[in-house]
């Protein structure tokens, strides 16, 4: 009965450390659905980090032909497909927004259904348990090891972030600081010649008149 409890409990603090990891991420697997009419184009942007795997699922209740692209931030292609169903997998290659655009081929209005995973929210955990013979508490402990790692990355991501962005404001602050400098410089040198040409002028002038 006692080993039991302790069970019990060690079972809830898992639950309760996975739930809190969870609530530090974002949202890794995002499912909306949408009117697209003939002949017209929606396209989604997603924020993505290198070597982020991606999948993305597609549909429609009409069963019409769609076309599906996935562009990266450079312009490049990483999937294409037309058809009333399907699904892509790609790994990122670089940081960045990848752009998924769905293209209604026909000249009736569609409901699209679309859904994207990202990062771990992609990542096949009960394939894994299946491949590797994990237990329900082993597969936990590697998915929660691999939330605290994405949480981890992101930190050392927005430290990296920070000091890129401070060492550009500093930057920035002392080019000011020097332009500052030869505009006031500028400044006094275009008023000093401006006093000394009229101070000239009006030397030459009392010259003439006497």
């Amino acid at each position: 009965m006692a080993m039991r409890a302790v069970q019990t409990a060690a079972a809830r603090s898992r639950s309760v450390l996975v739930l809190l990891a969870l609530a530090c991420l974002p949202r890794m697997t995002q499912g909306i659905h949408f009117e697209l009419q003939g002949r017209t184009q929606k396209c989604l942007g997603e924020q993505v980090e290198r070597n982020d795997l991606v999948i993305g699922k597609f549909s429609n209740t009409e069963n019409r032909q769609l076309t599906v692209t996935v562009t990266d931030q450079m312009g490049i292609q990483l999937f294409s497909k037309t058809a009333p169903k399907g699904r892509y997998s790609i790994t990122a290659n670089r940081d960045g927004e990848h752009v998924t655009c769905i293209f209604n081929t026909e000249n009736v209005p569609v409901m699209v259904e679309f859904e994207i995973k990202m990062g771990i929210g992609a990542k096949d955990y009960s394939g894994i348990a299946e491949k590797d013979s994990l237990k329900p508490l082993e597969l936990e402990l590697l998915r929660l090891e691999d939330i605290i790692k994405y949480i981890q990355d992101e930190f050392v991501r927005m430290e990296t972030n920070e000091r890129e962005q401070s060492a550009l404001n500093a930057s920035t602050n002392s080019r000011v600081f020097w332009l500052s400098i030869f505009s006031m410089f500028c400044v006094v040198g275009i008023n000093a010649a401006q006093i000394y040409f009229l101070l000239q002028y009006f030397k030459d002038k009392r010259l003439k008149d006497a």
